[in-house]
């Protein structure tokens, strides 16, 4: 290759690329790329960049990665996705027994890692307990371990029915089989966070049950004064045992010796019930599991999936779907939130147009007095002259439109009619805010009126063709 080095280092947009020459011809040369992954911060700030241009006030990140049935855009979340192509490693790790890891040469480099790393004998406890993981250093590069770590976190999980026999329970860190209840003012001791069962409990042969090290055991040396502190934590109520660990230290029938992991892995849970031994290995069904056990954000949450998924189908513009899902979701720009966020550059938090009210997303789309007029208007030409304002929110609000079910023109329903008056009226705000044009009532119902003869053109057409 001459002069050329052997490594050149190229920066790119994703990653950094690492480009090794070597010093062979031409002609038998291989050019070997080796990509080092983002981190969890370049993700976010590339995140942020991409999907938050020009939108403000910025709708929160976990309604853009809620599914859309949930009332989210179901926008793929970037570092889900990565833990997810993770879990091909993650599932066999954990379903599978010691002798199908071993005939397979990068699950047992995985799991010959695990143990070394931590410590351990078995790989399961780092993979399913946190608390057993080897801690170094805070900002240490991210490896192949925290990403299979972070990828065995999200799986929801539940251990409390967990049925485990003695053997398995002594090969327990201590700080597993134990927990501090809420209210309680006691402190684990340091030492605790590198003890195993077996340094403080012994078996029963007879009784085949867990027991406390007499304090006198010689064993227990090694640890000072840190059994004692736990002996007494647990005699006070102050330290409580895990509820999968009390059951081994009663007395029960003997039970198999040989230590498995299957009662905790059977434990995390998949969507709709299937059980992860059986699961296939894929990412969609990673990022299914993780997903149902995500609370979608409250705003979102009044709303029935049924409604979510028809609101979805509707044939509607950017705007008008826009708007009303601004609303719904809180992040509608009115100037009270302006003047809380830059006070600076919106002195008042007065409304714009009237000056005499504090502004608010409902003022702004509905009670401002000149917009009020206007859908005072439309109820009168358009919908059943009883219907109020109130009515009118509650339906945009919930989705369900089941009490505006009467229009008096042909050909549209009342939901449309709602949704292209928002929508003008978010349009001429705009205008008034940007372009100083006053918000006239009458030229807003003109508007919507050609609106509303538009979309009924529209769906004429559709239903010839």
């Amino acid at each position: 290759m001459g002069d050329t080095p052997a490594l050149i280092e190229t920066p790119i947009t994703r990653a950094v690329t690492h480009t090794a020459l070597g010093t062979m011809t031409a002609k038998n040369g291989i050019t070997l790329e080796i990509r080092e992954p983002l981190k969890s911060e370049q993700i976010k700030i590339t995140r942020n960049r991409k999907l938050r241009t020009n939108i403000f006030p910025v709708i929160p990140w976990q309604m853009w990665t809620t599914p859309k049935e949930h009332g989210g855009l179901g926008v793929l979340d970037i570092q889900l996705q990565a833990s997810a192509l993770y879990f091909r490693w993650v599932h066999p790790l954990l379903i599978h027994d010691i002798a199908t890891i071993e005939s397979h040469p990068v699950s047992y480099l995985l799991s010959f890692h695990l143990r070394q790393v931590n410590n351990c004998q078995f790989h399961h406890l780092p993979m399913l307990f946190p608390v057993s993981r080897t801690q170094g250093l805070k900002k240490q590069r991210t490896g192949t371990l925290e990403m299979l770590y972070r990828a065995a976190d999200l799986l929801p999980r539940s251990f409390d029915l967990a049925t485990i026999n003695p053997a398995t329970a002594m090969s327990l860190p201590l700080l597993t089989a134990v927990y501090v209840p809420p209210g309680s003012s006691f402190s684990l001791p340091h030492k605790v966070k590198q003890m195993k069962v077996s340094d403080v409990f012994q078996y029963d042969p007879h009784l085949h049950f867990l027991h406390w090290k007499a304090p006198r055991d010689p064993s227990l040396l090694q640890w000072k004064r840190a059994p004692g502190s736990v002996f007494r934590g647990l005699t006070s109520g102050q330290l409580k045992l895990q509820s999968y660990f009390a059951p081994v230290c009663r007395p029960a029938p003997p039970t198999e010796s040989v230590v498995t992991f299957a009662p905790f892995v059977e434990q995390l849970q998949l969507a709709e019930g299937t059980s992860f031994v059986a699961a296939t290995t894929s990412a969609k069904t990673f990022r299914a599991a993780v997903l149902s056990s995500v609370l979608s954000p409250m705003a979102l949450r009044n709303i029935a999936p049924a409604q979510w998924k028809w609101f979805w189908s509707l044939s509607l513009t950017t705007i008008q779907r826009n708007v009303i899902y601004r609303l719904i979701a809180g992040c509608i720009p009115h100037r009270r939130l302006l003047h809380f966020i830059m006070p600076a550059t919106y002195a008042s938090p007065l409304c714009p147009v009237c000056l005499v009210t504090i502004d608010s997303a409902h003022h702004l789309l509905f009670d401002c007095p000149s917009k009020e007029q206007v859908w005072q208007g439309i109820i009168f030409e358009f919908l059943w002259p009883t219907t109020s304002l109130g009515d009118i929110k509650a339906a945009l609000l919930s989705l369900d439109f089941s009490d505006i079910w009467y229009c008096q023109t042909t050909g549209i329903k009342p939901y449309r009619i709602l949704l292209i008056t928002l929508s003008q009226l978010w349009l001429a705000h705009m205008r008034f805010i940007f372009d100083h044009i006053p918000v006239n009532p009458s030229v807003i119902l003109a508007s919507i009126r050609s609106n509303v003869i538009h979309t009924i053109e529209e769906d004429g057409c559709h239903a010839i063709l």
